[in-house]
């Protein structure tokens, strides 16, 4: 039985799928999530396992806990105005979701260079949804996979900017954990 109260799949064959992922890789796909993440873990696959994370937690608890990461780890890095602007646009678009402020950070996210991993999380805030397309035509809604993907990119991006990726790495599959069983509350767990 999986203590990952807040992740809506059921199998981790789900989450495999969203990622594109190689069930095989999982030994049991019918398992639960947790125990599918947990197998990515025990086989050393890291990388996969944080972006097993992003696909497994709903969207907004996906960007919330990229941008949780990112935030930690600017304590021990230098950023350039544009990308601490996306951050904080993100980071008003957890504290408000709405329409204009995740409009909004997709366009504060569009003048970052590159694809840093601000730039990538304010993507995912747009891809969280809500229609992907011009205000004044009809709505498309974003892609399932695409939030999630783009959310785990920033952390494992994130993490290798800092001076430790393992460390990194490691606090991020913690705080994923938290987030799957707690909501976004599990941040302030200790």
């Amino acid at each position: 039985m999986s203590n990952w109260d807040q992740v809506k799949w059921t199998q981790a064959r789900q989450v495999a799928d969203l990622m594109e992922l190689n069930p095989k890789l999982l030994e049991d796909p019918d398992s639960d999530p947790e125990t599918g993440y947990r197998k990515l873990l025990d086989k050393n696959e890291v990388s996969a396992a944080v972006q097993y994370l992003g696909h497994a937690l709903p969207r907004f608890e996906a960007v919330a806990w990229a941008a949780h990461m990112l935030q930690a780890w600017s304590q021990s890095e230098q950023r350039e105005l544009a990308e601490q602007q996306a951050l904080d646009s993100v980071q008003r678009w957890i504290e408000e979701p709405t329409e204009d402020y995740r409009r909004a950070a997709y366009e504060v996210g569009e003048k970052v260079r590159g694809h840093s991993p601000e730039r990538l999380l304010a993507q995912a805030v747009f891809m969280s949804g809500g229609s992907i397309s011009e205000p004044d035509l009809p709505a498309v809604q974003p892609p399932q996979h695409v939030c999630g993907r783009l959310a785990s990119g920033s952390v494992l991006v994130g993490a290798y900017r800092t001076a430790d990726p393992k460390a990194a790495l490691a606090a991020a599959c913690e705080a994923g954990e938290k987030i799957a069983a707690l909501g976004v509350q599990g941040l302030s767990a200790k």
